[in-house]
Order: C-alpha cells, then sequence, then structure tokens
C-alpha cells in the first residue's frame, strides 16, 4: 500500500477484489483495527512493525471501493453478497467487532451497482441495508455518502448542496417505493443533511459580505 502512494489514483485493485470475495480476510482486518467491544482502553500498545500493519490495514478499509460480491469482470453476484455478509455477520459478532464491521460494510456499499430493474441500487443490497438490525449498516452508508464527496469548491449559492439534497430525496422516494422504509429513512437524513449544509454556507457567505 505505501508503494502505490507515488502514483496518482493508483488503486490496490488485488486488495479491493480480496476484500470484496474473501469475508475472512476483511474480518481478518476489522481485528488488525479494532479492538473488541470489551476490551479494556488499556490494552498494551502494538510493537512498531505490528502498528505499520494495522496503519495500512485501517488505510485499506476506509479507501475500499468495491462491495462484497463484486467480481473482477464487473459483474455483481447478490448470491455472494448475501454468503459474504452472513459470515462477517457471524465471526465479527463473535469477536465483538460486529458494530464497527457493520459500520465498514456500510460505507463500501455506497458503491453498490444499480439492480437490472432499474432501481439506482441493487435489490440485495438494499434489502441488507433495510433490515431490522442493520442501524450500524445504515449509520456508515450515512458516514461514507458524505465523505465520498472529497475535496470541493464551496459555492456561495449553495446550489451544488440543493442539488445533492434534492437526488437523495429522489432515492428515498424511489427506494421506499419498493418497500424499504429504513433505508429510506437514511436517504431522507442525508437529503436533509445537504438541505442544512447549503443554509449553512449561504448564511457563512452573507455574514461574511456584511448584509
Amino acid at each position: 500500500l505505501p508503494l502505490l502512494d507515488g502514483y496518482h489514483d493508483a488503486q490496490p485493485t488485488l486488495l479491493e477484489n480480496k476484500l470484496a470475495n474473501d469475508p475472512s480476510f476483511f474480518c481478518k482486518l476489522i481485528k488488525i483495527v479494532y479492538r473488541a467491544k470489551n476490551d479494556s482502553e488499556n490494552s498494551i500498545a502494538l510493537p512498531e512493525g505490528k502498528k505499520v500493519i494495522a496503519e495500512n490495514a485501517w488505510k485499506l478499509l476506509h479507501q475500499w471501493h468495491t462491495p462484497p460480491g463484486m467480481q473482477k469482470n464487473g459483474d455483481f453476484k447478490s448470491e455472494l453478497f448475501e454468503s459474504w455478509l452472513a459470515y462477517v455477520s457471524e465471526e465479527c459478532e463473535k469477536s465483538g467487532r460486529y458494530e464497527v464491521a457493520m459500520i465498514t460494510v456500510g460505507n463500501v456499499l455506497i458503491h453498490a451497482p444499480g439492480d437490472e430493474s432499474g432501481l439506482w441500487i441493487h435489490r440485495s443490497v438494499a434489502k441488507a441495508i433495510n433490515a431490522k438490525g442493520a442501524d450500524d449498516m445504515r449509520q456508515g452508508f450515512n458516514t461514507g455518502t458524505f465523505n465520498s464527496r472529497g475535496v470541493y469548491t464551496v459555492d456561495p449559492t449553495g446550489q451544488p448542496e440543493k442539488l445533492l439534497a434534492e437526488q437523495f430525496h429522489q432515492k428515498a422516494e424511489s427506494i421506499e417505493n419498493e418497500g424499504y422504509q429504513r433505508f429510506a429513512a437514511t436517504l431522507r437524513e442525508i437529503s436533509e443533511q445537504y438541505r442544512d449544509e447549503a443554509k449553512r454556507v449561504i448564511d457563512n457567505f452573507d455574514r461574511d459580505d456584511g448584509y
């Protein structure tokens, strides 16, 4: 991973594909990066070598763009996604890292492909995010959405944020029409957050100009 830092837009393709198709590898990285839920905050510090590995594992997890179930040829296999998620859920529950694992999964699912029916996100992914016990995954989807915007130029009119708010409102409507109410509520939260951000941008610009 450090070797790729010297190349513009270089991606760890092999590692991303391994994460997307090998749930045990994902669970291993989660164990390396995060303490178990009931571990003491005063755990012994990692030796330098393992600390570097943990830092690289954290970087890989947080730059991961290939959702589980996605194949090298670009095909998405819903059955592989579902079996991957079932394995991760069980193993990370055992290891005491379920919540942080599901937040991480929610982060990468913002890159899930569309459904063959025309829905903007694959139905198997929408179903998983909508599940009754998937609060952590929905939180990760929310956070991942905002983090994915990256660096951007502030428009004093707030128009980019208004457009994003409308886009996520429409996504929420389409998802709710398919019966995924919990997921729709998360998308509406994202929409409202972008509306609030637009208002903040406009208010800040007006104050700076003395209006």
